[in-house]
């Protein structure tokens, strides 16, 4: 529970688990740390010094308005729901977080189960997180430094300060800059990458639906 607080805190996160607990365990840690083992390292030309801190900047505006509607106790439910969609759309580059989740099955989908399985993503993640919205404690977010990862992207670290005794969180945002647009494609939670672990939860729901992506599908609709 606390760590769905924690990360409610940190924007509220748009990467649910469906099993709730399936990021908190060692099993997750592997998962990340096998996954990075695999990775080839690839030589490039890192993103520029400005885009780098234009990556800090636009973080922490992120932040900002997330912590500001959640501060806001005049705000409904409902009226809050709808901050938090429209800052995940703002923020989050949605379709790209939900390609990467679905991984090689994206292929195989038709184009209407891609067009119902993005609905029901965006869906899942504000149905989720907007239900813990009463557990913000008055957390706040420092946010640190920021580095080049790649020629597009940089890696903004910041940590989560609950103010009450408790060991802060580390919390990375992986940015990419595209087209003139900032998004975010990756939350990492003390290292471990909350789109590796969504990646591996829905083929893990494939796989136990012999390989059909309804599966996965029909899990998301029972959601709503």
């Amino acid at each position: 529970m606390m760590k769905h607080a924690l990360l409610t805190t940190a924007v509220v996160f748009p990467l649910s688990l469906l099993s709730g607990d399936g990021f908190a365990g060692g099993w997750a840690q592997k998962l990340d740390k096998d996954l990075r083992s695999r990775t080839p390292i690839l030589i490039t030309i890192g993103a520029s010094d400005e885009v780098v801190q234009g990556a800090q900047n636009f973080i922490q505006n992120v932040s900002s308005r997330g912590l500001n509607f959640l501060k806001n106790k005049q705000l409904s439910e409902d009226q809050r729901k709808k901050e938090f969609r429209t800052l995940l759309r703002d923020s989050f580059d949605l379709k790209t977080i939900a390609r990467f989740a679905m991984g090689r099955y994206w292929r195989q989908a038709t184009d209407e189960q891609k067009k119902e399985y993005m609905s029901l993503f965006e869906d899942m993640v504000i149905d989720t997180y907007s239900q813990r919205f009463a557990e913000y404690q008055g957390q706040d977010i420092s946010i640190d430094k920021a580095r080049a990862e790649g020629d597009k992207d940089a890696i903004v670290n910041s940590q989560i300060v609950s103010g009450n005794g408790s060991p802060n969180v580390l919390l990375d945002w992986r940015v990419r800059y595209k087209d003139g647009e900032y998004r975010i494609v990756d939350v990492l939670v003390e290292g471990v990458s909350m789109t590796l672990t969504q990646r591996s939860e829905f083929s893990s729901i494939i796989q136990r639906g012999g390989g059909n992506i309804e599966a996965l599908l029909a899990k998301l609709r029972d959601r709503k």
